[in-house]
This record gives structure tokens, C-alpha cells and sequence, in this order.
């Protein structure tokens, strides 16, 4: 059971899936930083670095864009191409091993058409590929790559065999075809009206890429609502929900050119009270912001987001189970299992993910919950590769994702630990703080100075390390008075001269 729930606001689109009523995927796009995949832009090669083998091309952002290699056009062996995540890829290490030098393709000032595959993901600017892609309802076209392919999600071969062969006769000489899930039944006429309406985009970027005279926008992918409506929206959803009038007319209007058997099952939500908060999708997305993630037997998984990868540790918290230690473990790592796969997808975590897994003494029980997993993650999009079991008991995983995880499309580093969960002790800061006077008093002849610290150090030098202060005030025969600012930061201590309030010196975290 699929839905998809679509909340309109002028400033902010959120786009939730749904799984048997569990909220398994959010796209969030915001005016303020509108995504740019798939758009299409004739660019200007800024620099050509051969020891990467890559090439930074101006698009006309700040930041330049990112090419590879292996994502240039004309390369030798990309005739066999496939598609990794809507990326075209040549198929296997050795063609993409056997492709020409990046500075022997392009060169600095050439200008290239190029297509966005990831948004700008921190200090890094948008990836890019020379391969372009026009993604249809039913197919994609590949105007620069001489190939074809039918999507491996269509499991009859009778059906991959007739699609393959209506591709064959309908494929323009010299570029390429991949069909979509959504091709699947589909007639020839329209498959055929679906790729006409490509050809002519394609047309039409090649007459604005040579009427440009520099760096230029030459398409703009569809907005969040109907790209995802064009991507996602098939036979296999039970219904789609949007809050607005203008989307909903929009969806309508879409379905009826490509899939108007679909048109019933959208409904347009009217009611009051908001259409997140009915389906109960806001406190998923609350939970999904937390560390700790808590499962139905009591057990929880910690999600922890590290500078080289992610860690996911599974306890069995307040689960006893009613059989044996092994029994009880095997079931929370199951459930654990079926949550990480949810969470990771949710959340869009990329990289290196280690699941540490609470250990299992018999190899029978490991097979079974490294099967659960892979059960678990086949309905997730992004490319996923698995390891087996440690002794240890754990799995290590990588992802692939192209926009900005949920974490970090919701929230920012908070600026009071600098996102590192931690911040010094009060006892810490107290003791660093009389150090600093004793450095302070042997470099100052000031003989009465104001300390300001954040109250909770404050009140420790007015009570219980009060006579560790007098004993240096003493020492080098000076006069401290201490005051609490209680918008301090807890590491943050400044001195001043008691005669001008003049500051001495400041120390923040």
C-alpha cells in the first residue's frame, strides 16, 4: 500500500511517501535553496586538472561544478552504457578504464554542454555529467550514447523482450533509450508520443545552447511536485494527496497527456486542519531529526552521523524476551533491521554506514538477519552495497545519495557544542579559568580586574572554589570581582579593567 502526500506552502514544498501507512521517503525543496538536478546548461570549462581526472566547469553559480572522466560524452567504450540512480554509467571497470584522458576531451574556456546529477552537498560544488539525460514518463532519452536498455525492474521476460524490440524500431540513429518502469503494458503509439515529445526538448536545448553566447540555463527540469508525480507516481500507488488547488491541477493536467488512468486516484485535500499533521507524518518527521530511534519491543538504534561515515548501534533496551538470550537478540536485530533499512531511506544517509549488530553466538541466526536486511533495503532507490557479518556482528554498507540528508536539509550545528554534542564541564572551565588568572597576573600589573563567566562558573568561584581564587588574589596581591552573564556561552570567560571596564582579554570556547 503506496501513498504519496504532498504539502504545498509559498515558501517550501515537502513531498512524503508513504508505505503500508509509514512514512518512508521526505523530498524537501525550499525556494531559498532550490534543487538544480537535471537541469541542463551550456558551461565553461574553468580548469582542467589531469592528476584528478576532472574538470571544474563554470555553470554561473559560485561555486563551479564538478566533471569526471568518466562522466564526459565521446569517451572510448560508452557505447554500453547503463543507468546508476538516472546517471548513465559505461557498464563495467575495464570500458571505463579504457576511456581518454580529460585533458584530451575538453580544454580550459571550451564550452561544454553539461547536465546536474547532485546538488551541492557542503564545500562541494553540484557534480555534473556530459552525458545528458531526458527523462520521459515512460523512457529516457540519451541523445549523446548509442544504446538501449529496459528498466530490471520489469521481472517478465515476454514483457522485457516486446519492450526491447518496440525500443529497437523506435530509437533515433545514433542515440540511446532506457525505459521506465512505467513502460511496462504500454503501446507502441504511445511510447512513440512520449519519445517524440523528448526529441523535441532536445531540439530545442540544442537551438538555445548555439544561440548562447556564453555560460546559459538551456533547461530546467520539472518542479518537485511533477517530477516526482513523473518519477514515482505509478499503478503501484493507491493515491496521491496534495493541499493545493493550483499542484492538484497541475497533477491532473500532467496525467492527462502520460497516464490518465491515473487521474482518479489523486484527491485534493480541502480540510482545515493541516494534511501532515492528519496523516501523522509531522511527528515521523520530528522523530526522524532524534539520535535515538526506538523499536516496538523496546529496543532502540542509536544513529550517529561521524566526519568519515555513519554509525548505527543496536541494544535491546528494555526487551527481555520470553525464550532464550539468542531468541531475544535475533529478534531485535530483526526489527532493527527493518527500522535501519526505513531510517537510512528517510533520512538519506550516504557514505559509509557501520550497523553494529548486538552479536549472535550461532551462523544460522547471522544468515537469517543479513537476508532480513537485504529484504528490508530492496525497496530503497539509492545504490546500496552490503558486506557480510563480522565475528564482531557487524555490517558494514555504503549508500549513494544525491541531495542533502534530512538531518541537514532540517537543522544546522548547534552553536553551543559546534555540533559535537559535548561541551567542557563546569569543573574544567572553573580550573582553566583561575590557570588563566595566574598567566594573566604574571604579564599585568592591573591591580583590579572584573571577571564575567557564565553563572554556573560564576557561582563555583563565589562558593566552593572561592578559596582557590582568594589564595592567587592573595599571591600576586590583587583584587578580582567576579560577575555572571547568563547569556554566556559556558566555555566563554572575559577579563576586564575594573577602572574603564576595558577588556583585558576574552576566551571563547
Amino acid at each position: 500500500m503506496k501513498t504519496l502526500a504532498i504539502n504545498v506552502n509559498p515558501l517550501e514544498t515537502r513531498i512524503a511517501l508513504l508505505e503500508n501507512k509509514k512514512l518512508v521517503e521526505l523530498l524537501l525543496e525550499r525556494e531559498e535553496d532550490r534543487s538544480i538536478v537535471g537541469n541542463i546548461y551550456k558551461g565553461r570549462v574553468d580548469a582542467v586538472l589531469p592528476g584528478i581526472q576532472a574538470a571544474f566547469i563554470d555553470i554561473g553559480f559560485q561555486k563551479n561544478g564538478f566533471l569526471y572522466v568518466s562522466d564526459v560524452a565521446g569517451a572510448e567504450g560508452t557505447g554500453d552504457i547503463v543507468l546508476e540512480n538516472g546517471v548513465p554509467r559505461a557498464k563495467s571497470r575495464k570500458k571505463r578504464a579504457r576511456q581518454q584522458t580529460i585533458e584530451s576531451m575538453i580544454k580550459k574556456n571550451q564550452h561544454v554542454m553539461v547536465q546536474v546529477v547532485k546538488d551541492r552537498l557542503g564545500s562541494k560544488g553540484p557534480r555534473l555529467t556530459n552525458f545528458i539525460t531526458f527523462p520521459g514518463r515512460y523512457q529516457v532519452l540519451l541523445p549523446t550514447v548509442n544504446t538501449l536498455g529496459v528498466s530490471r525492474k520489469i521481472e517478465s521476460d515476454r514483457e522485457r523482450d516486446r519492450l526491447r524490440k518496440l525500443l529497437r524500431e523506435l530509437r533515433p540513429k545514433g542515440m540511446g533509450i532506457i525505459s521506465r518502469t512505467a513502460c511496462e503494458g504500454r503501446s507502441r503509439q504511445e511510447l512513440k508520443g512520449d519519445l517524440d515529445f523528448l526529441l523535441r526538448a532536445w531540439d530545442g536545448v540544442k537551438v538555445k545552447y548555439e544561440r548562447a553566447k556564453g555560460v546559459a540555463l538551456l533547461r530546467e527540469d520539472l518542479g518537485p511536485v511533477l517530477r516526482t508525480v513523473r518519477d514515482l507516481f505509478t499503478a503501484e500507488f493507491d493515491r496521491l494527496v496534495v493541499d493545493s488547488e493550483v499542484e492538484y491541477g497541475r497533477i491532473i493536467n500532467f496525467l492527462e497527456q502520460f497516464a490518465p488512468k491515473l487521474k482518479k486516484r489523486v484527491k485534493l485535500y480541502r480540510e482545515k486542519r493541516p494534511l501532515f499533521d492528519k496523516m501523522g507524518i509531522e511527528s515521523e518527521i520530528e522523530k526522524a531529526l532524534r539520535r535515538k530511534v526506538y523499536l516496538k519491543s523496546g529496543g532502540h538504534i542509536c544513529i550517529d552521523h561521524t566526519e568519515a561515515l555513519i554509525a548505527i548501534d543496536v541494544n535491546t533496551g528494555k526487551f527481555t524476551g520470553k525464550k532464550q538470550l539468542e531468541d531475544t537478540v535475533l529478534q531485535t536485530n530483526l526489527e532493527a533491521a527493518d527500522e535501519i533499512a526505513r531510517q537510512v531511506r528517510l533520512r538519506d544517509i550516504g557514505g559509509i554506514i557501520v550497523l553494529d549488530f548486538i552479536d549472535m553466538e550461532y551462523p544460522k541466526n547471522r544468515r537469517t538477519l543479513l537476508k532480513g536486511l537485504r529484504d528490508a533495503l530492496k525497496s530503497d532507490r539509492a545504490r546500496i552495497t552490503l558486506s557480510e557479518i563480522t565475528e564482531l556482528g557487524m555490517i558494514e554498507m555504503t549508500r549513494k545519495r544525491v541531495k542533502h540528508n534530512l538531518v541537514k536539509a532540517m537543522s544546522q550545528p548547534c552553536p553551543y557544542c559546534e555540533g559535537s554534542g559535548m561541551v567542557r564541564s563546569v569543573t574544567t572551565v572553573t580550573f582553566d579559568t583561575l590557570r588563566r588568572l595566574q598567566g594573566l597576573f604574571c604579564k599585568t600589573r592591573e591591580k583590579h580586574i572584573i571577571l564575567q563567566a557564565h553563572s554556573d562558573v560564576a557561582r563555583r568561584l563565589r562558593g566552593e572554589n572561592k578559596d582557590l581564587l582568594d589564595a592567587i588574589a592573595k599571591r600576586f596581591k590583587r583584587e578580582v570581582s567576579i560577575e555572571s552573564v547568563s547569556d554566556f556561552h559556558i566555555h566563554h570567560v572575559r577579563i576586564l579593567r575594573a577602572r574603564n571596564r576595558d577588556v583585558i582579554e576574552e576566551q571563547d570556547a
